[in-house]
C-alpha cells in the first residue's frame, strides 16, 4: 500500500510541476528560447524602445477610443455568430476583407494626420535609450567626414608682395 501512495505522490508532484507557470526571468536576463516571439523580440533594447514609443503614441492617439469601441462592438456581434455558425463568420470576414482590399481605404487617410506625433516621439525615445558615448562618436564621425571649408584667397591689389 505504501508503494502505491508513493507513486501517487510522485505523480501529483510531477503534475504540479508541469502545471505551474514558469518563473519570471531575472532582470537583465534574456527570455528562454521557448518564450513567445514578442518576448524574444523585446529582448533587444532598440526594439523595446520602438514598441514602447508606439504604445505611448497609441495611448494618446485620438482614434484609440473609437478603435476600442469598435473592437468591443464587433466582438459582441461576432461571438454569438461564431457560437451558432462559425462558417458564416468566416464568409462574412472574407467578404469584408475583399471589400477593404478593393476599396483601399488606407489611401483615403492622410498619412500625416494618422502618424501625427509618432516620428518625433519615436525619435526622442530612441535617443533617450542610447548611451551618450554613441552620440558623441556619431557626431565626431559626422564632423570628420565634412570637408574643411576652403579659405578664401586674398584678393590681389596689383601691388607686388613684399
Amino acid at each position: 500500500m505504501s508503494e502505491a501512495l508513493a507513486r501517487l505522490e510522485a505523480s501529483r508532484l510531477r503534475l504540479r510541476v508541469a502545471m505551474s507557470p514558469p518563473p519570471p526571468p531575472a532582470p537583465g536576463e534574456r527570455p528562454a528560447a521557448g518564450g513567445s516571439w514578442l518576448d524574444r523580440l523585446t529582448a533587444f533594447p532598440a526594439v523595446s524602445a520602438i514598441l514602447e514609443s508606439v504604445g505611448a503614441w497609441w495611448s494618446q492617439h485620438p482614434l484609440r477610443p473609437v478603435a476600442q469601441v469598435a473592437g468591443e462592438a464587433s466582438s459582441a456581434i461576432a461571438r454569438p455568430i461564431a457560437a451558432r455558425n462559425p462558417m458564416t463568420l468566416v464568409l462574412v470576414a472574407a467578404a469584408i476583407g475583399a471589400g477593404l482590399a478593393w476599396s483601399r481605404p488606407w489611401r483615403w487617410i492622410f498619412r500625416s494626420a494618422l502618424f501625427a506625433g509618432l516620428i518625433p516621439q519615436l525619435a526622442s525615445r530612441v535617443v533617450a535609450h542610447l548611451p551618450i558615448e554613441s552620440w558623441m562618436s556619431m557626431v565626431g564621425t559626422a564632423l570628420a567626414r565634412q570637408p574643411a571649408a576652403p579659405h578664401p584667397k586674398p584678393a590681389s591689389t596689383g601691388m607686388p608682395a613684399m
